[in-house]
């Protein structure tokens, strides 16, 4: 464990000057915003004694931007018409017409990573930074992301609705099996017509645009980082990477995971409100198979306990990509750490998402939890002789 002289006095970095000097403009990967704020960013650490690399990339930013709106119209045409089918006694054609539009959507989900890293149209690039203690191997990565999003429809909608979409269109399938036997009676066709139509709206209405300042999302998770990153000067084991384009398809996250250094894990840090609980997020995919981090996880959830904050372990919510996520892909143990309510999710990706509403607390909470955290872990490795 370290002793309290090795610990930076709280005057020396002050994490509120931190987020202020992050969250004060819209940052898209790729826009005059994020040039800006990456080299404040950049400065900060290089101040707290760090040194920073630039980890270059290039993408294509036109999936991010605009895979959910292509997919939402995809969506809507084919239900509706499929409705129009129902109505008029054609339930093989309305089967027909709902099973492409599953094979398009499944195809096109294959495809993702492909038309981010590969698609030639729009290409431009993207910089993570990397940050590390007077080049020291590290043995721990804090990790945030630092560009911003905004969409006409907030987090909290977007979730429910390829929910409501997903049931609208299994309910679609089902009728009209059972409508070759049966007719449907009309109202139910329409009712299931409307709630397709519902989804799809929502989804058409998610394209990517700068309006955005991330306070929330993801200042709170980059000032932490630097927080963080002032109390474990004295360690030097523990690098910084800050990446670039993760509102774009982790498309920055995919394209270092393949290039980090040996380590004993990885801790995203993303969203990270005044109030609520502490999130610690691992598993992934279909099947939650993939993504379990049970060290990481014992830290974070010890370290919590012994600071008397509420904290829960759970499985990535649907529909939710993060950066650890290719990490874990990769071969490193990782996991997210979040800290919000459901009202957090109202502000996320909107132009309100900004400081008026966004104290700190959370920041200077998560510095704290993780700092506990690796003591935690540094201690279980020397106990295992590491």
């Amino acid at each position: 464990m370290r002793s309290a002289g090795d610990i930076p006095p709280p005057s020396e970095f002050d994490v509120n000057s931190a987020l202020r000097a992050i969250a004060t403009t819209p940052r898209l990967a790729g826009s005059e915003g994020a040039a800006e704020t990456a080299a404040r960013i950049r400065k900060m650490f290089e101040e707290l004694g760090y040194e920073v690399s630039e980890r270059t990339f290039t993408f294509s930013p036109l999936l991010g931007r605009f895979g959910l709106s292509v997919a939402g119209v995809l969506y809507l045409a084919a239900t509706i018409t499929a409705t129009a089918f129902l109505l008029t006694d054609h339930p093989f054609s309305a089967l027909a017409l709902l099973l492409l539009l599953l094979v398009a959507l499944v195809t096109g989900g294959f495809f993702v990573r492909a038309l981010i890293d590969d698609l030639p149209i729009a290409r431009q690039q993207g910089t993570n930074l990397f940050a590390v203690r007077n080049g020291v191997r590290p043995r721990f990565i804090i990790m945030a992301h630092r560009d911003t999003k905004s969409q006409p429809v907030p987090l909290a909608f977007r979730g429910p609705a390829v929910i409501l979409g997903i049931v609208a269109w299994l309910a679609l399938v089902v009728g009209a099996v059972f409508h070759t036997a049966r007719p449907l009676p009309t109202p139910l066709i329409v009712l299931l017509g409307i709630a397709a139509f519902i989804a799809g709206v929502i989804l058409v209405f998610c394209w990517v645009d700068n309006r955005s300042p991330g306070a929330l999302d993801n200042g709170s998770g980059v000032a932490a980082a630097l927080g963080i990153a002032a109390r474990e000067r004295a360690t030097g084991d523990v690098a910084f990477l800050i990446t670039d384009a993760e509102e774009l398809g982790l498309a920055g996250s995919r394209a270092i995971a393949g290039q980090l250094p040996p380590v004993h894990g990885v801790i995203n840090l993303d969203g990270l409100d005044d109030g609520g609980e502490f999130y610690v997020l691992e598993r992934f995919g279909v099947m939650r198979k993939k993504g379990m981090a049970p060290h990481l996880a014992a830290a974070i959830m010890q370290a919590a306990a012994a600071m008397g904050e509420a904290a829960e372990r759970r499985d990535m919510p649907f529909g939710i990509p993060v950066d650890h996520i290719p990490i874990v892909v990769g071969g490193t143990p990782a996991l997210t750490v979040m800290r919000g309510t459901m009202a957090s999710l109202r502000r996320v990706h909107r132009p309100y998402d900004d400081l008026d509403h966004l104290r700190g607390d959370g920041v200077r909470k998560t510095v704290e939890l993780v700092c506990g955290a690796l003591d935690r872990l540094r201690e279980q490795a020397r106990s295992l002789g590491r």
